[in-house]
């Protein structure tokens, strides 16, 4: 499976995991790490190799989000359209999300267990299919995870996101973690990093990628 492939789908396994994805609306009574939380947003995030810019919409239980990436070097784009609809807790979600040489959908779930008024931990699971101009790398996939948060009372909060995505085509498994965090440096502006570990799996090395992020919410 080509690398730029394969990190297309690992962008699946975000449901918790960064910028306009996992920062909710600057609403007093929602910690800002919460991903089940209902927000309007516009953020920008970068990777040494990638720039992204992130928008979602918050009409109640309904959110409609979209983000724009694009190659540092070469400037290839691809792109993520998401739908996410909320009820006490319980989440599913649409993706479709894709670039020149592939697109891939996915539907998934998560539901929020409030540990204490600080911890929260939010399983997922998600299941779609991948199609792509890469031999042999069209095929069903199924994800599962966790998003574990501790929000601190004044706001900030941090998170660690491990995950696996099985290519049922492949017979693999691709395993990944995710560990960030987000400060409010005012009341409608975060800013934010995580670092993204995959696990060598096949002929595909270890791979590790640090991200920062700024949100303005509205």
């Amino acid at each position: 499976m080509k690398k730029s492939t394969l990190a297309l789908l690992l962008a699946l396994a975000s449901t918790g995991a960064f910028a306009a994805d996992t920062t909710p609306a600057a609403q007093e009574e929602v910690n800002y790490g919460d991903p089940t939380a209902s927000f309007s947003t516009l953020g920008v995030s970068a990777s040494k190799d990638t720039t992204q810019l992130n928008g979602m919409m918050g009409l109640g239980a309904n959110i409609f989000q979209l983000d724009l990436g694009a190659d540092n070097k070469k400037g290839d784009v691809n792109y993520r359209g998401r739908y996410f609809h909320v009820t006490d807790g319980l989440g599913y979600s649409v993706d479709v999300l894709g670039d020149k040489n592939s697109t891939t959908a996915l539907a998934g779930m998560i539901y929020k267990f409030q540990v204490t008024d600080n911890i929260s931990i939010f399983p997922m699971a998600s299941l779609g299919y991948t199609d792509t101009k890469a031999k042999g790398a069209n095929s069903t996939l199924a994800q599962a995870g966790v998003y574990a948060m501790y929000g601190f009372d004044d706001g900030h909060w941090v998170y660690a996101n491990p995950k696996t995505t099985y290519h049922v085509k492949n017979k693999q498994f691709i395993n990944q973690v995710e560990v960030g965090g987000g400060l409010m440096v005012a009341d409608k502006v975060s800013v934010g990093a995580k670092i993204e570990y995959t696990a060598k799996y096949g002929n595909q090395p270890e791979d590790t990628v640090a991200w920062i992020q700024a949100n303005y919410y509205f």
